[in-house]
Parts: C-alpha cells; structure tokens; sequence
C-alpha cells in the first residue's frame, strides 16, 4: 500500500514541476513551462492524468523543440535526463 507521499510524489502536477525545473536552467522557466505544457497536451494527457509511464513519450515529443533552442546534443542530453530523473528510467 502506498503512503499518501508517495501518490503524492508520482501525480502528474508533480511530474511536471519535476520536467519543467530539470529543463528551467536551459530555456528559462516560462519557456519550460510552455514546452512541458504542449508537450504533455501533445499525448494526449494532461496535468492530472500524466504518469511516469508517459515521460518517456513526454521527452521525445519535447526533443525536436528543445533542439530547435539548445540545438541536437543538448536537446538529446535533456531528453534522456528526463526520461531517467523524471521517469526513473535505466538508461540502457
């Protein structure tokens, strides 16, 4: 059984804030903001509904606008820090 904290720390407001501060140093917060926001629209969740199941679908949609700012090994840098700090994804 899970502890309220933990429910909590895995609901998809929290997953958000958690993508939005990784990728903050980067782009800045209002363009965080704006990225994590489409891109969680983008498939097809939204803030309540995301799970760490959808972080990794959530950083391959995020990598073609991260990279258009940072440009390819930065955005695929991010990209997979989000799928492993976000997602608690191995990566392989």
């Amino acid at each position: 059984m899970q502890t309220q904290n933990n429910i909590k720390a895995e609901s998809g407001g929290f997953l958000i804030r958690k993508s939005v501060f990784l990728l903050t140093s980067s782009v800045g917060n209002a363009m965080a903001e704006t990225l994590v926001g489409k891109a969680v629209a983008q498939i097809g969740a939204t803030p309540e509904s995301l799970t760490k199941q959808d972080i990794a679908k959530l950083a391959g949609v995020l990598e073609p606008s991260l990279r258009e700012f940072l440009g390819s090994e930065k955005a695929r840098k991010l990209s997979s820090a989000l799928r492993v700090l976000v997602g608690g994804i191995t990566p392989v």
